[in-house]
């Protein structure tokens, strides 16, 4: 069973990142500022992102508890283990880690994660119809008589504009797709000869690098999106895990923005 916030991806099989020192002179600083605080991964990593890509804070963390500078306590929460930290020296952190549990229940159970990764496509649908995309097909792995039959993934849809077509890809969730599943996805692509564009709450430099590479965008949109009718919960979520959630109407105008002047220059506008 592998750690749900700790299991990073390290994009290739390289010597020792010098950036996770970085890492741990910077996470010193945190947990010195909140020294009777408890905190679970995915809460540091993403607090870090901007700084850090996940799996060098994830793997900054696990050195910091094996050299016992910081305290590990692995909790399992639906089913998978969550790593929980904290000063070394704050020992009073069991109701803490109560009260996180029963809120992690509610937002890693099965049915509400599906509806917000379920939300997250239907806002981008609307976004990109607003915005002149036109939907043409959804889950799939077969356009204009091409079909891939060396993967089981699908595309989560196609979308045209001005003649040229998109594998879109829509990721509403905290942490990162995995790279093998974002490969996989821009080989799919590559076979049906639709241009990748990825949909992404956050992703590494290195992943927008490999998009590029390919011909294809990534957008970001930086705010977990929850379904309507969530504010109690996102409120929650929000004051005591620190994490990046919303709920908003629609999609921020700036972010389809971004898409469109990408997408004009491509066609020559």
């Amino acid at each position: 069973m592998h750690d749900y916030d700790d299991y990073y991806e390290e994009p290739d099989e390289l010597p020792r990142d010098a950036a996770i020192d970085r890492a741990i002179e910077r996470l010193r600083t945190f947990f010195d500022q909140s020294p009777r605080r408890l905190f679970y991964s995915t809460q540091i990593e993403t607090t870090l992102e901007r700084e850090f890509f996940h799996w060098i804070t994830g793997k900054a963390l696990l050195e910091m508890a094996e050299a016992r500078e910081i305290q590990r306590i692995p909790v399992v929460v639906q089913q998978k283990t969550v790593n929980f930290y904290a000063y070394l020296k704050h020992r009073y952190w069991r109701r803490e880690l109560t009260g996180i549990v029963t809120l992690l229940e509610r937002i890693f159970d099965s049915d509400f994660t599906h509806a917000v990764g379920r939300h997250g496509e239907l806002m981008f649908d609307a976004a990109l119809g607003r915005n002149g995309f036109r939907a043409e097909a959804t889950n799939t792995k077969t356009w204009k008589g091409l079909t891939c039959e060396t993967t089981n993934h699908n595309l989560d849809r196609i979308f045209t504009r001005d003649g040229r077509a998109y594998g879109v890809e829509i990721k509403n969730t905290q942490n990162y797709i995995s790279r093998e599943e974002l490969r996989t996805k821009v080989q799919l692509c590559k076979h049906l000869q639709v241009t990748p564009l990825f949909i992404m709450r956050f992703a590494p430099k290195s992943y927008i690098h490999e998009v590029n590479q390919s011909g294809g965008f990534v957008l970001l949109f930086e705010d977990h999106i929850y379904p309507m009718g969530h504010t109690p919960l996102l409120t929650e979520v929000r004051h005591k895990l620190g994490l990046k959630v919303h709920s908003p109407n629609e999609v921020k105008e700036g972010d389809m923005q971004r898409l469109i002047n990408w997408h004009q220059k491509q066609i020559g506008h």
